[in-house]
């Protein structure tokens, strides 16, 4: 093994095109049945694991190779049909596609996904899923997610393991322990869903019959709502009484996010979090994929829908279903403007004008989820429970897109995101409601009404995708950061103006504050260097693994990472004390700036200074525990930090002392 990995470290094109044909042999019809291709991708794991290979590469590697060779299968069984039986070698092996034939009758289109993992039936079932005429459009979905699975179950092990040869095998039984417990609880809930359905589910029919029994023959609302909801003879009681959980679930998250952004309460704090941290994983390519998918939910593209599908039902002389129709619109608009003028809710990046410029609730996400759920309940309705599924994802996704990439492009906080899916999930619910109580059984143009939709959004929102993409760049652009503000009197009282506590992601305060530098961030690296003070190790999978060791040094572990204001620490400086103790600083930058020396300005700094100490609870495993009462630390910090020739001042602040470097 050492002499291998040796080789195929210092040649990584040899080895990605080893786990190619791997991939590829072992998919393709018969052959697959011999080649061992999953242990030459576990092996791929392993140098992954050593670095050897880049792991987005290999898996793109194998991923390929898995697709091409199942479809060079699906297309021979295509090809071929029946006279596959009198050709070499199933005509010497026919139990393999009889067998093979066996797989797929008892799983259908789930066979291609599952019996790549298969060894009897890895190598046939595409290949009877080609004779079987299966969809070539249904193969390739499956297909891809089978590969995709396949290369993370294959890689994935092998990758851990690789790391873990690094540290001697101290980690593999702990990881083997952590596997093992981890199957173990997914087994344990297996078996209580299980027992739950067994013994909990005949009990709740009981009780509903007894109250549908009870609810007959009788008057008044609760009768007639019982009735509705639970009594079997009814087709539609149980759309009703989904939609009831709906009705109820869409109006506790918006009643819910509504009372937090009211009060101020730690889902704000959360919002601020949350929009900073997408606006650091801006990039180009994504922000021309969120531009299209927030266009789409955009209200030009809106109108088109709601015309075109009005205009089908019109024809139709569909004309209380149209009257649905309009109605939901009209009213989720109505309703958006309202919440919009009263709460006057200001946007996380000035974009729009006017009224436009408030941000909860979200205009794009509500109309979408309103539009697009209702009418994935007309148009499924009367389908089939595979076509409802369909539709219900694809909806799903649609919206999703949207409510997303209004989080990503910075135009909505996330309240404002799910108190408009919770408004739109309620209002579908009740007109899903109504419409199953006013409509009955009365059939609709399904496939008119769908064809329209999809007409309009398509036209429509390549239209205004290209119209406006000048427009939309500018306005959707990651804004540059604001100039940093010139803090005259920071030494007197400005220093009072910065948090003196750090702030979790949920509002509460945690370490104190007690370190205010000005400086660069290189002098301030340099100064701490000539301290002792380090870089702490990276986040690798060697340095993350070494956390299931019970001897692991303090120096070992990397810095466990904290945020402030949903920020994390521009800078983060370790100083190990001895094997059990380090000291840490985390830095973030603040929008201020100090003089530093005659007319020259210095960012300010604010840092966390921490003592952690390692335990091993049990001799399991590897914990670092955040000391609270390390404010004795500051007095020795601010000497030697004298000793450096730094000006230090030392602030009394409500939580602790505060040391103003300089």
């Amino acid at each position: 093994m050492s002499a291998l990995i040796d080789y195929f470290s210092q040649h990584p094109a040899l080895a990605l095109a080893v786990v190619f044909a791997a991939a590829l042999l072992e998919s393709m019809a018969v052959v697959g049945t011999v080649v061992p291709g999953s242990s030459v991708v576990v092996a791929a794991g392993i140098l992954v694991g050593l670095g050897a290979l880049d792991p987005w590469v290999a898996a793109a590697v194998a991923i390929v190779g898995a697709v091409l060779g199942d479809g060079f299968s699906f297309w021979v069984g295509h090809h071929y049909h029946d006279a596959l039986r009198s050709r070499w070698p199933l005509k010497a092996h026919p139990e393999l596609l009889t067998r093979g034939q066996a797989y797929f009758a008892s799983h259908g289109s789930m066979s291609v996904f599952w019996g790549r993992f298969l060894g009897p039936v890895r190598a046939i079932v595409p290949v009877v899923a080609g004779m079987s005429d299966m969809p070539l459009l249904r193969f390739t979905l499956v297909n891809v997610l089978s590969a995709v699975a396949w290369s993370g179950v294959h890689l994935l092990p092998g990758a851990l393991f690789g790391a873990s040869l690094q540290l001697a095998g101290a980690v593999s039984s702990r990881l083997l322990t952590l596997l093992a417990l981890g199957v173990g609880l997914v087994w344990l809930c297996a078996v209580l869903v299980r027992l739950g359905h067994r013994i909990a589910w005949p009990i709740a029919r009981r009780q509903c019959s007894r109250m549908v029994n009870w609810a007959h023959g009788k008057s008044g609302v609760l009768p007639r709502v019982a009735l509705t909801l639970l009594d079997p003879a009814r087709p539609a009681s149980s759309g009703i009484f989904i939609a009831g959980l709906m009705l109820l679930g869409g109006f506790w998250l918006f009643l819910g996010t509504l009372q937090d952004v009211m009060s101020s309460d730690p889902l704000v704090q959360l919002d601020h979090a949350v929009f900073t941290a997408l606006q650091q994983l801006r990039t180009g390519w994504v922000d021309n994929l969120m531009i299209g998918a927030t266009e789409l939910g955009s209200a030009t593209v809106a109108m088109a829908v709601i015309a075109s599908v009005s205009a089908v039902l019109m024809f139709k002389r569909c004309w209380r279903t149209l009257a649905y129709w309009l109605g939901a619109a009209v009213f989720t608009q109505a309703l958006v403007w309202v919440l919009k003028v009263t709460l006057a809710r200001e946007r996380p990046v000035a974009m729009y004008a006017g009224m436009d410029s408030f941000s909860f609730p979200s205009g794009h996400v509500a109309t979408s989820a309103v539009l697009y759920g209702f009418l994935a309940f007309l148009v499924a309705r009367q389908q089939s429970p595979r076509i409802k599924w369909a539709v219900t994802v694809l909806v799903m996704a649609l919206v999703g897109a949207i409510a997303i990439s209004r989080l990503y492009l910075g135009a909505h906080w996330l309240s404002d995101v799910l108190a408009s899916l919770g408004l739109g999930m309620a209002w579908v619910a009740l007109l899903s409601i109504a419409c199953t109580q006013q409509l009955g059984d009365r059939r609709l143009p399904a496939r008119a009404v769908s064809v329209a939709a999809l007409g309009a959004q398509i036209v429509a929102g390549a239209a205004v995708i290209t119209a406006h993409r000048a427009g939309d760049a500018a306005r959707y652009a990651v804004r540059a950061a604001a100039a940093p503000t010139l803090l005259v009197d920071w030494p007197v009282h400005g220093w009072q103006r910065l948090p003196s506590r750090r702030s979790e992601v949920d509002g509460d305060h945690e370490e104190p504050l007690s370190i205010q530098w000005v400086g660069s961030a290189d002098h301030v690296a340099r100064v701490l260097a000539a301290m002792g003070w380090r870089s702490p190790p990276p986040w690798t999978m060697q340095t993350a693994l070494l956390w299931l060791l019970p001897s692991a040094d303090a120096g070992q572990l990397p810095v466990l990472a904290k945020l402030h204001g949903g920020q994390s620490p521009a800078m983060t400086f370790e100083k190990v004390i001895d094997s059990a103790h380090r000291e840490v600083i985390r830095l973030w930058r603040t929008p201020y700036q100090v003089s530093a020396s005659g007319d020259a300005q210095a960012p300010l700094w604010i840092a966390t200074l921490t003592l952690e100490r390692v335990a091993h609870p049990a001799g399991a495993g590897t914990l670092a525990l955040t000391d609270p009462f390390a404010a004795s630390l500051t007095t020795p910090l601010a000497k030697m930090l004298q000793a450096q020739g730094e000006r230090v001042d030392i602030r009394l602040s409500e939580a602790a002392a505060v040391l103003l470097v300089r």
